[in-house]
């Protein structure tokens, strides 16, 4: 079976079955289930061609290629992030108490629930749809000593029961499954799921709510996106495909704001209505010219806790912000301002200027 070959859905289980002592099968096969997005198959079938042949190089080395496809970049990076995991710990600290029992919703490494458990929760649970990671996870917790306190349940949270799964509803929800424009990863809708079937009556949530943060910046390198003549040729149309923002890593020096950052969005996570659809505010402007709007997240973790990822020269986070570019770079007066909106619909922000070639006092 060649790699390149697609395979009728129907026709997929059959072959899977047929190659069931061969690992070079079912890895193409694996690797095919990635291509599909259907990542549990592809790990499962992975591992199964590696259990075929313990400690065979090449197989391994292509099980483990497979795996790693089926597991979201981001999770190193936010295992590195020591102000994230200082800031959530800190919430966490301050709310689990003795007899607790604790939901943290995105597994992960387990890093969150080791830290409610910690702090002396009686029993957390946590949940993790990827295989991959729900297995990795409750090694972690076993190997810091934690099994008998932590449960990693390999679901999302909303196919967890409340009574078959948790005991009961929990007293605190720790919940750590935000993108960087808060909302790609369908907070919205999962922490109103949790909230309603899992959570008791006033139960704390961490964080309590998020932000969505904005300002009039610069970026020097939004010029190397885009792409005009070439031998000759006027290729600026092909422009039109580039996406309409850019992921930039918060402390890269090409990006510098050109005003101040004002919320554009809010969302309380224990509110049936999380916020509203559509905003629209105005944007000053500090005098710099502005070729953009960059939108980045700040965390109210709890009365007394936030995590912002404000972008600047020393300022690292594992979340990046984003650049939403203008049509046209702007040079307002100082004290002007730009209109600009912003809607959320389910897991997608979009974001734009009103306004932005011509900026007016405000």
């Amino acid at each position: 079976m060649n790699d390149d070959v697609d395979i009728a859905e129907a026709a997929f289980e059959p072959l899977a079955k047929a190659a069931a002592g061969n690992p070079a099968a079912l890895l193409k096969l694996a690797r095919l289930a990635a291509r599909r997005n259907n990542y549990d198959r592809a790990a499962a079938l992975a591992q199964q061609a590696r259990a075929l042949v313990p400690g065979d190089p090449e197989v391994e080395l292509g099980a483990a290629d497979v795996i790693a496809q089926t597991v979201p970049g981001f999770h190193m990076p936010m295992m590195r992030d020591a102000a994230r995991a200082a800031a959530f710990e800190g919430a966490i600290q301050r709310h689990v108490k003795p007899g607790m029992r604790v939901l943290d919703v995105g597994s992960g490494s387990g890093l969150l629930a080791m830290m409610a458990a910690r702090a002396g929760a009686t029993h957390t649970y946590s949940c993790e749809l990827q295989t991959p990671v729900a297995d990795v996870a409750r090694e972690i917790v076993a190997l810091n000593g934690y099994a008998d306190r932590i449960t990693v349940l390999n679901k999302h949270s909303k196919d967890i029961d409340a009574d078959s799964d948790l005991d009961g509803r929990v007293d605190l929800v720790v919940a750590e499954i935000l993108a960087s424009d808060v909302v790609a990863e369908h907070v919205l809708p999962s922490m109103r799921d949790v909230v309603r079937r899992l959570a008791k009556p006033g139960a704390r949530l961490i964080p309590q709510a998020a932000e969505i943060r904005v300002a009039l910046a610069w970026w020097n390198n939004l010029d190397r996106e885009y792409i005009g003549e070439v031998a000759g040729f006027d290729l600026t149309p092909f422009n039109r495909l580039v996406r309409p923002e850019f992921h930039i890593s918060v402390d890269s020096p090409a990006l510098s704001l050109s005003g101040p950052a004002e919320t554009l969005f809010t969302f309380d996570f224990s509110a049936n209505d999380q916020g509203a659809e559509h905003s629209e505010i105005r944007l000053s402007s500090d005098g710099r010219p502005a070729n953009g709007i960059v939108q980045w997240l700040h965390l109210q973790l709890d009365e007394g806790g936030v995590y912002e990822n404000r972008p600047g020269a020393g300022s690292w986070s594992s979340w990046d912000c984003y650049f939403h570019p203008f049509g046209q770079p702007v040079s307002p007066e100082p004290g002007s301002s730009l209109a600009v909106a912003g809607t959320v619909r389910g897991n997608r922000l979009r974001l734009w200027a009103v306004d932005d070639a011509e900026p007016r006092k405000s």
